[in-house]
């Protein structure tokens, strides 16, 4: 039996991506655990040894650059991690603390997110092999800087940018190997009605984003980074008979407060804070049940970021039996996803869109699209659920870790 494989991962209390956070538990922030199952894969998988190496900054989720509120929060990092901990019923026994960077083996499996920019700390000393996720990444030209200054050796992310993303191309300089896995539904979205039982239309989500940094406006033109959610949401005249539409724009309910460079430490402090709490709630979008709204239509639409990445809504969709309505872009077909066989394909048009949809509306159509539906179905059900999923990645992990070893990198 092999010794016991250690993963570390940095700040892991305050990573949203990976447990309920304070963000969420104290301020009601919305829950986002895209990779919650990876926790739950290895807390279940005694093979592992689960570490947290919490560095110097407490509640990093805040992301705040005040040197003087961060020593304050710094004390309560530890308590912090503890009451995250109870919070998500983790058993505090089943993870290491490591409250030095020197705790950090060599042979450690080291993993990092670059949305949780304060990972990056102390990580250039660390001579252990450090595998960095992509989810959610910003897109500033910057960032690439901070990548190859904390020498990370392995990017992954359910979408490969280097072939799907033009504004990483662009402005990324990162010549690190790729490991893509694909999103995870999580448990609850169930195939629960019969096909024929459902309404004959289609049923479109998601949340309405705006990037305004200058390299994705260079880049794309637009802040919209869903154009499609966007183009359905704001024609629900000539969709009316095939789309039924929740999208909710991000700032519709409060565009929040402006934080200027000339406001004083406590204005900029309460905007920052009142923005965390007030922006981006969507109370109506969270308000329905979304595993219901899947079974209730027979397909699906999920628009796509500009960024060429699919929203993890299409995942959702599909694990409910909805016959999936995407753009034939690399991402799917990297996860194997086949149009025609898996999932349905249109040229991104609002004319396109409602040409297929009426399409397959039609009586004689109607095999097809179950059939296309159900196939979609059984494949992301056998292919991305979260226990295959946190398997295969972390197999393609350690395969890359022992390359590095092996080449004599340390």
């Amino acid at each position: 039996m092999r010794e016991r494989k250690r993963i570390v991962f940095v700040n892991l209390h305050s990573d949203w991506m990976l447990v309920k956070t304070a963000s969420v538990y104290l301020f009601k922030f919305s829950l986002a655990l895209k990779h919650g199952y990876i926790m739950n894969y290895l807390v279940d998988h005694p093979e592992y040894e689960i570490c947290n190496y919490i560095n110097d900054r407490g509640f990093s989720w805040l992301r705040n650059n005040n040197d003087a509120l961060m020593k304050v929060l710094n004390f309560f990092r530890f308590a912090e991690n503890r009451k995250t901990m109870k919070v998500n019923g983790i058993d505090m026994n089943k993870i290491t603390v490591l409250k030095s960077v020197s705790e950090i083996k060599q042979d450690d499996l080291v993993i990092l997110y670059n949305v949780c920019s304060d990972n990056y700390r102390g990580m250039n000393g660390v001579y252990a092999f450090k595998a960095l996720s992509m989810l959610h990444f910003h897109g500033k030209e910057g960032e690439s800087d901070e990548i190859n200054k904390a020498n990370v050796n392995c990017l992954f992310g359910e979408v490969n940018l280097e072939t799907n993303c033009e504004l990483y191309r662009r402005y990324y300089h990162t010549n690190k190997p790729w490991i893509t896995h694909p999103f995870v539904y999580a448990k609850r979205f169930q195939d629960k009605v019969p096909f024929n039982k459902r309404m004959n239309m289609a049923f479109a989500t998601g949340t309405i984003t705006y990037k305004v940094h200058n390299e994705f406006l260079n880049t794309y033109g637009d802040s919209c980074n869903q154009p499609t959610r966007k183009q359905i949401k704001d024609n629900p005249e000539y969709f009316k008979n095939t789309i039924y539409c929740t999208s909710s724009d991000y700032l519709e309910d409060n565009e929040g407060k402006k934080v200027n460079d000339t406001d004083f430490f406590p204005v900029k402090i309460y905007k920052k804070v009142y923005n965390r709490i007030h922006v981006g709630r969507q109370e109506k979008y969270y308000s329905f049940d979304m595993v219901e709204a899947f079974n209730s239509y027979k397909m699906c639409i999920v628009g796509e970021e500009v960024l060429g990445i699919p929203g993890i809504g299409f995942v959702e969709g599909m694990a409910c039996g909805c016959a999936y309505i995407g753009l034939d872009i690399p991402a799917y077909r990297d996860w194997g996803l086949i149009p025609g066989v898996h999932y349905i394909i249109y040229d991104g048009t609002k004319e396109d869109l409602k040409r297929v949809i009426e399409y397959y509306q039609m009586d004689e159509h109607q095999v097809e699209l179950e059939k296309i539906a159900k196939t979609g179905c059984d494949y992301v059900r056998a292919n991305f659920n979260g226990d295959v999923v946190a398997q295969n990645l972390l197999k393609q992990l350690e395969e890359k870790q022992a390359e590095w070893l092996r080449d004599g990198k340390i």
